[in-house]
């Protein structure tokens, strides 16, 4: 959290009565010695605060300290020194310091505000967001309290709220750089990356050589494909500041996109030689890895993949997900959805005029997100980028009918009719009517919930992706993920392949008794006959060729691609990544065994 407003407070000031000494009563004599003693602590901690914020800091906190043994009650004197201790990093003590001002006088906002600072600092951020809103509440205008609470809200992922905070700030300074950070920041947080572009144009208009905002603007350049003006960027950013390890980060992965390789390896190497955070190691060594892929040398790249893994281990820690956990839950579906459950949703009628989705899933690395920008390109399709419907049912039968699988024990008709009501409903709220459009729901790991997806819609249809399981497997070990329980678990070999034997036997165990529901095509099919593998996927969801796919990369171009795919799919159709494994199958070789099976069954063995 940053620091502001450190000085300020809402003191009131006293006017001390002049009178003759024999004027007063002995009681009243004490009150005005009091008083006197009171206004000069007051004047030697304004003047104390004055040499603080020159530099004098250490002369400043042995004032405060001494008029705290004068008057251990001063609590302007007790959050000051709170500062001191804050700045020092000693974010503990000064917690403790403040408290004991708010303790003294719990009507000044600086207080709680500076109280959020500290807890801030030690990562209580759901903490340090509740001080926030309580200095606001004290005084609506306290930019510092408005500047971090903005910024707790984005670390915790609700942009939304922050974005109102950070346009108060602009409302009331204009040229407010730090807010305007913040409010690019939401913007792309919420994947509004034109609407952050924008917002960080304007912030350089005001400094043109703010590296905050250079650096931030060539990013979002990066992730909206607009490479060579993220470059340009980039060597303002080395002009201005050079040694800056994560601009070296930045321009080589923009290198490493551009096809400029020996390039992208120096400047990832230097970034990393420069020190780096493990967030920013974690994107380091990927890059690096992808690098060396390109440039044919898999030992050294899967030995970048394994130093990105272990960073983002270290980033996420042993309590944030839970992968073994994940492949329980996997392992309790298919135990609940046995041969008899999954027959009798055959028989199941949905509500009279219910319409029926289709569900598109698959492995990660499948290839999903390319399909998917050719669904979005035909006008009588609407996808859902992977705010899943389905998903968000999942939730709610885990909330409303004791857990799930378990709670589908308990479903009655009247659950079912909530349930694709509550499916229906997402979708309005995310998408708006759907009108006579077909609904594509589409999240890869959704091929977990077939079972509950076919118990609400007997009769929607089911398309499956997929890839050779040897490649599939090396590139979600590649990939750098959002980490949830099931990702966790692609950071490290051997646990991606127990995920790949679980989830896709799964789904044979469901294919087995779905009839002619569903239809699985190849990513390679995809790859090398591209026409003829979409026609054969339109036809099945019902609704053929558009002449509007022929344009579907121009299409993708403009719009914000939220997977890990981002970066490949607005590019030309390429046969890169097909056999990738067989650089890489040394390392693969503790796995292959568990995927020799999925490798015969859809008929990859040759």
């Amino acid at each position: 959290m940053k620091l502001t407003d450190l000085f300020s407070r809402d003191r009131s000031q006293k006017k001390t009565a002049v009178a003759a000494k024999d004027e007063l009563p002995s009681d009243a004599k004490s009150e005005q010695l009091e008083m006197r003693q009171n206004t000069s602590n007051d004047e030697r901690l304004a003047a104390a605060k004055e040499r603080h914020k020159q530099g004098g800091i250490t002369e400043a906190e042995a004032v405060y300290r001494n008029i705290l043994e004068i008057d251990p009650e001063h609590a302007d004197a007790r959050h000051m020194v709170g500062i001191v201790c804050l700045g020092r990093g000693e974010a503990s003590e000064a917690e403790q310091h403040f408290r004991q001002a708010i303790a003294l006088d719990d009507k000044q906002s600086v207080y709680y505000s500076n109280l959020g600072s500290a807890l801030g600092a030690q990562n209580r951020t759901a903490e340090a967001l509740d001080c926030f809103t309580r200095a606001l509440d004290l005084n609506p205008e306290n930019l510092g309290a408005l500047s971090n609470a903005a910024t707790a809200l984005l670390s915790i992922g609700r942009a939304n709220e922050a974005k109102p905070l950070c346009l108060k700030i602009l409302a009331m300074q204009p040229d407010n750089v730090g807010a305007r950070l913040n409010l690019a920041a939401a913007y792309i947080e919420e994947h509004e990356i034109h609407a952050g572009i924008t917002v960080l144009r304007e912030g350089l208009a005001i400094q043109p050589h703010n590296v905050d905002l250079l650096f931030q603007l060539a990013s979002a350049l990066e992730f909206v494909n607009q490479l060579d003006e993220a470059s340009a960027v980039i060597e303002k950013l080395e002009a201005l500041e050079s040694g800056l390890a994560r601009v070296s980060l930045l321009s080589g992965l923009v290198a490493r996109r551009q096809g400029n390789f020996d390039i992208a390896e120096a400047r990832l190497q230097l970034a990393i030689e420069q020190g780096l955070s493990e967030g920013e190691k974690t994107e380091a060594f990927n890059q690096l890895g992808l690098t060396l892929d390109a440039a044919g040398r898999a030992h050294e790249a899967f030995a970048a993949f394994q130093q990105s893994n272990q960073a983002m281990r270290r980033v996420v820690g042993e309590k944030a997900a839970d992968g073994s956990g994940y492949l329980r839950d996997v392992a309790a579906i298919r135990n609940y959805f046995t041969q008899e459950k999954i027959a009798a949703l055959g028989d199941a009628r949905a509500a009279d005029g219910d319409p029926q989705p289709v569900f598109f899933v698959g492995f990660p690395r499948s290839g999903t997100t390319l399909m998917e920008q050719v669904f979005m390109a035909h006008p009588k399709l609407i996808t859902t980028e992977e705010h899943s419907p389905l998903s968000a049912v999942v939730r709610e039968v885990r909330r409303s009918l004791g857990g799930y699988p378990q709670g589908l024990s308990n479903l009655t008709a009247d659950n079912l009719t909530r349930l694709r009501q509550y499916f229906y409903g997402f979708c309005l709220d995310a998408f708006g009517e759907l009108g006579d459009k077909q609904l594509v729901d589409k999240l890869p790991l959704n091929i977990v919930h077939l079972g509950l997806a076919k118990s609400l819609f007997p009769q929607a249809k089911i398309v499956v992706a997929l890839r050779d399981p040897r490649d599939a497997c090396v590139s979600c070990f590649m990939q750098k993920f959002r980490i949830n329980d099931a990702m966790a678990n692609f950071l490290d070999l051997h646990t991606t392949g127990l995920t790949y034997q679980a989830v896709m036997g799964l789904w044979l165990h469901y294919r087995s008794y779905l009839g002619d529901s569903w239809l699985e095509y190849r990513y390679e099919s995809l790859v090398e006959n591209f026409d003829e593998t979409v026609t054969e996927v339109l036809d099945f969801i019902g609704v053929g060729w558009h002449e509007d796919i022929a344009h579907y990369r121009q299409a993708a171009k403009k719009r914000v691609i939220t997977t890990p795919s981002y970066r490949d799919v607005t590019g030309p159709v390429n046969s890169r990544a097909l056999d990738r494994w067989r650089r890489y199958e040394q390392e693969l070789a503790p796995i292959l065994p568990l995927l020799e099976p999925f490798v015969d069954v859809f008929g990859y063995s040759k």
